[in-house]
């Protein structure tokens, strides 16, 4: 089972702005709102970026960027910066980070100062949630910015902040022109696993870039393949430096996990929660958590309470079944294995390794299976 946050889809604009114009932004109702979570749900299940990208207000999010960085901003660093987004990466990377098993599907719609809010669950074997603020121009429903769980803060105030970092450093002339090119290489390199690779690249950086909460963040991802001492590491010190920070909730998960501190990790997912209010999701979580810590009866409440409220998420149904075999509990296991065996994503190698396992629970579900046929 793989623990490690996801946080590589973070760094694909971390230099954002240019000048322009835009219509006044107008207040989104709740049904305008839900269309919109439906639509791109279903768009990124299909594996397409397209409505994401089409969602996203590029001149939205310029104004808040230059509202946050101040007068003094780089602007023709920005502008380059700009391309990116423009292109349309973002929406890519999310369809990327997903691949063929993972989901970006919504947790909760809610109102805070008279805007409408979509938060967005984002897993493949890592965790994220982007908390999405609409607004609406004309007619349309637009992205204005997003609430990144890793980073604690809005994609604007991460852009606004790293382009003041650098404008206010007597060296910012020392930053290479080719940042950006060199930053998306180490993002591929880490999307391929290439760890030992995106290490080596990332050590060619300027320390006034990897300074930066951003690129500390970016180094967690890179650490978690290089070894669980590396990514503790880097976890323990991005704690130290910014111990208040909501997204430490997200990030640490991990780092109790790899101390064995199951307490400290189940504190982890908890808080966490309270900060979405709520994420049924999240037992999956806690049961992994229970299951390290030879807590069976509590991982089995865990599971069970997962598959009630998402029934479609295959990787807790796995979970439960082997929890089912293991206290022998049939009546149980075999329905719940002929119910999962109709996924598409039904992972069959495993399958049928709790088959050579469990002789008798594969006699079970082959006599059943052919009852029902």
């Amino acid at each position: 089972m793989n623990y490690n946050i996801s946080v590589r889809y973070i760094f694909l604009s971390f230099i954002l702005f240019a000048v322009s114009c835009s219509e006044p932004e107008k207040p989104v109702t709740k049904e305008e709102a839900a269309k919109v979570a439906a639509s791109l749900a279903q768009a990124v299940a299909r594996h397409s970026d397209s409505r994401f990208n089409e969602l996203l207000d590029v001149d939205a999010i310029e104004e808040r960027i230059l509202d946050q960085a101040g007068k003094k901003v780089d602007r023709q660093m920005v502008t380059r910066g700009m391309k990116t987004l423009r292109s349309g990466e973002y929406g890519k990377e999310i369809v990327r980070n997903i691949g063929n098993k993972g989901s970006y599907e919504l947790v909760k719609q809610y109102e805070k100062d008279n805007h409408q809010h979509l938060i967005f669950r984002l897993y493949n074997d890592q965790l994220n949630y982007h908390d999405l603020l609409l607004i609406k121009k004309g007619d349309k429903v637009r992205i204005a910015d997003i609430f990144i769980y890793t980073t604690g803060e809005n994609l604007t105030t991460t852009i606004a902040e790293s382009l003041r970092y650098i404008n206010e450093q007597a060296d910012a002339s020392d930053v290479p022109k080719d940042i950006l090119p060199r930053v998306q290489l180490i993002k591929k390199h880490v999307n391929t696993n290439n760890f030992e690779v995106a290490d080596s690249l990332f050590k060619t950086l300027p320390p006034i870039l990897t300074e930066q909460k951003l690129y500390k963040i970016m180094y967690i991802q890179i650490a978690s393949g290089l070894s669980s001492d590396k990514y503790l590491s880097a976890l323990n010190k991005l704690q130290q430096e910014y111990p208040d920070a909501p997204n430490m909730y997200l990030l640490m998960i991990d780092a109790y996990f790899l101390k064995k501190d199951f307490d400290g990790a189940m504190r982890s997912v908890n808080s966490l929660d309270s900060l979405i209010n709520k994420d049924a999701f999240l037992d999956y979580y806690r049961a992994l958590i229970a299951k390290e810590n030879m807590d069976k009866a509590q991982k089995l409440v865990y599971l069970e309470r997962l598959h009630k409220n998402l029934p479609a998420f295959d990787a807790g149904t796995l979970e439960l079944i082997f929890a089912y075999l293991e206290d022998e509990q049939w009546d149980n296991a075999v329905p719940l294995t002929l119910q999962y065996r109709k996924s598409k994503k039904a992972n069959t190698e495993v399958l049928d390794i709790l088959y050579g396992n469990y002789p008798v629970f594969k006699k079970k579900v082959d006599a059943a299976a052919g009852a029902a046929s």
